[in-house]
């Protein structure tokens, strides 16, 4: 009887789901739960400082640009430790505008990358060996809880300078914390960091050395992860116990090459079905849980926004430096097959709206109050109606001179865009431009912010913030 009782137990905690946790207590992976960036929470203080309403400060050593995530009483993010120094990230546009200024020069294509490469590019010589860390540290005191290297050695390539090797925002479902690093691998941990099983990466040269940035998101059992490269792009599920490959699938059809790409994935989980969507340079493509094509959509541009829903319907965006080729996309359920506009088209049987100059650079659009809000690297924000697209107002967060890379957040029904400089506006929704309060850290972040009811968790170059 005790034989039976032992294995009827070991069964039961075998298959026993997930554990819960209060949906105010966990921010489980990039933009939380639900991808949308949306905390249903009041109480929060919605002004700050270095010193004001600072709970607690903890240093992060390292670099890393990936977002904080929060489990109940865990806030866990990754980084990379250097025997050297590696160089100095520095806020503002740069890039295509100094490309196009070398081209004008009549350098080769040869030698423009290499000057790119001395100004915006770290180089994997540079970075010598290399320490792939995850940190966790305790929600109430800030103190750190466990902390584990994932990996050592050289990186396979270089970085764009306002990347680094440790973007990639892990994910958790309370059972385990997954960590990935591009071009190395997904490592999951137990949620007392203990490592359970190593998904290696076989590494891949990126656009222009530019570095990895797509994140992994955990949805009903399954690790989803999206590897745009110049070689060979492919999606593909992993069962979280295990990590034993469920299915991947190829991300080359229809394009004559695969092309890199920085987004993360999203589970649109709506009133038809569940699908994994993709963005990925010039196309966005969703796929079934069983890793086939359900549809895809044309007509895109850069691949670094995530998608996001609300309201029913899902949004699909990118962008380009400048105010050209930003397009933004509403999408309906139950789409299949291609759904690209055609010339002249602004909507068709699936796709409810289109705005062709509406997108951010980088950051994702955020979903809220039956708005959909856009915040172009270059500060200038636009505001649409959710459900048809018509634009309500277009205006520059807290005036000229800041520069956004974060995605827009909201809680406590406002609105928070962080820019680089670290500095957060928070705007009353409504139909017309309100800015409410100015909140400066005075360090960089490129990080999105996680939200719980224990406060707001912003991460800066060397350090985790506990605003509360």
């Amino acid at each position: 009887m005790r034989v039976l009782i032992a294995i009827v137990l070991l069964l039961a905690s075998e298959f026993a789901p997930a554990p819960s946790a209060p949906a105010d207590t966990v921010w489980p992976q990039f933009r939380g739960a639900f991808g949308r960036g949306v905390a249903e929470i009041n109480g929060l203080p919605i002004t700050w400082s270095a010193t004001k309403n600072v709970a607690w400060k903890a240093s992060v050593p390292g670099r890393g640009w990936s977002s904080p995530i929060v489990w109940r009483d865990q806030v866990i993010l990754t980084s990379t430790l250097s025997p050297g120094a590696f160089k100095q990230p520095s806020t503002g546009i740069y890039g295509n505008d100094y490309v196009a200024e070398l081209m004008k020069q009549g350098l080769s294509d040869d030698e423009v990358l290499a000057k790119l490469r001395a100004r915006d590019i770290e180089s994997a010589a540079e970075a010598g060996e290399l320490q792939y860390m995850v940190y966790s540290f305790d929600v109430t005191t800030g103190k750190p809880r466990w902390q584990q290297q994932a990996h050592r050695g050289a990186p396979f390539g270089g970085r764009h300078r306002k990347n680094t090797y440790a973007s990639e925002t892990p994910a958790t479902d309370g059972e385990r914390v997954y960590a990935l690093f591009g071009n190395v691998g997904l490592f999951a941990y137990s949620m007392d960091g203990r490592l359970l099983w190593t998904h290696r990466i076989d590494p891949t040269p990126r656009y222009l050395d530019f570095g990895t940035a797509a994140s992994p998101v955990v949805h009903d059992g399954r690790v989803y992860i999206l590897d745009d490269n110049e070689v060979r792009s492919s999606i593909a599920a992993l069962d979280a116990k295990t990590g034993a490959l469920v299915w991947k699938t190829p991300r080359t059809v229809g394009n004559p090459f695969p092309l890199s790409g920085w987004s993360t994935p999203f589970v649109w989980a709506n009133a038809k079905r569940t699908e994994i969507v993709t963005i990925g340079r010039a196309m966005a493509t969703s796929y079934g849980i069983d890793g086939k094509e359900l549809w895809r959509l044309g007509g895109l541009t850069q691949a670094n926004p995530t998608p996001t829903e609300g309201d029913g319907m899902l949004y699909v965006a990118t962008g380009s430096q400048g105010e050209a080729n930003r397009p933004l996309f509403a999408i309906k359920p139950g789409a299949s097959g291609d759904i690209s506009l055609k010339d002249g088209e602004s909507s068709n049987a699936f796709v409810a709206w289109y705005q062709p100059r509406a997108s951010a650079y980088t950051s994702s659009p955020l979903v809220f109050g039956g708005r959909v809000y856009a915040v172009n690297d270059n500060g200038v924000m636009a505001v649409f109606d959710a459900k048809d697209g018509r634009e309500i107002y277009k205006a520059r967060v807290g005036g000229a001179g800041n520069t956004f890379s974060a995605s827009p957040f909201a809680y406590s029904g406002k609105v928070f865009c962080l820019s680089e400089e670290g500095d957060t506006f928070v705007l009353n929704p409504g139909d017309e431009y309100d800015e409410i309060a100015k909140n400066s850290l005075g360090e960089m972040t490129l990080a999105t912010p996680a939200v719980t009811r224990d406060g707001v968790f912003i991460r800066t170059a060397t350090s985790l913030y506990r605003i509360r």
